[in-house]
């Protein structure tokens, strides 16, 4: 007996099964992947879980059983080869968009921010970032922060003539 669990067959019966349906089952793999190696690899991995983890109750038609589970184990490496190949083909279009990307635009622009939280006051820091980042006008800002659009403005332009002075300055004296 190979197996008690379920499917009892002797060595000799499984030689048979094995001799009989291989040559078929490795040309439906090879149809369906196109390539020897994993065709062969598929074929014998059917065989030996056959062997090691047999289907639950009996099996009316075995060479039907084998024929199924090849084709179906062959759609799930096609579908794998799918998700590798759209892996491959977005990684290089991914790479692309990132490559006219302008890090050192970054790095200028983390450092006026540390600048901004460093120098100005909260009041003005706080109208420089809804301004600024989120769009709103002076109006909108001095609405929100409960001053008059003249204290936005005058938080404006203090906030512009640090930056200027800051940032105009010789690359080695910052």
């Amino acid at each position: 007996m190979i197996n008690d669990r379920n499917i009892s067959m002797t060595p000799k019966e499984f030689d048979h099964i094995y001799r009989k349906n291989f040559p078929g089952l490795f040309r439906l793999a090879f149809t369906m992947l196109h390539n020897e190696e994993d065709s062969r690899d598929l074929v014998n991995d059917v065989f030996a879980n056959l062997l090691d983890n047999p289907p639950a109750g009996a099996i009316a038609n075995i060479d039907g059983y084998l024929y199924r589970t090849v084709r179906n184990r062959a759609l799930d490496i096609i579908d794998h080869h799918k998700v590798i190949d759209r892996f491959r083909h977005l990684y290089p279009i991914e790479m692309k968009m990132n490559e006219g990307y302008d890090y050192e635009h970054d790095r200028l622009l983390r450092r006026v921010l540390d600048f901004l939280d460093s120098a100005l006051t909260p009041s003005a820091r706080e109208a420089m970032r809804l301004i600024f980042e989120q769009g709103k006008s002076y109006k909108e800002t001095a609405s929100q922060l409960g001053v008059s659009t003249a204290m936005i403005n005058k938080h404006v332009v203090k906030s512009l003539r640090l930056l200027r002075e800051k940032f105009t300055k010789k690359e080695s004296e910052i």
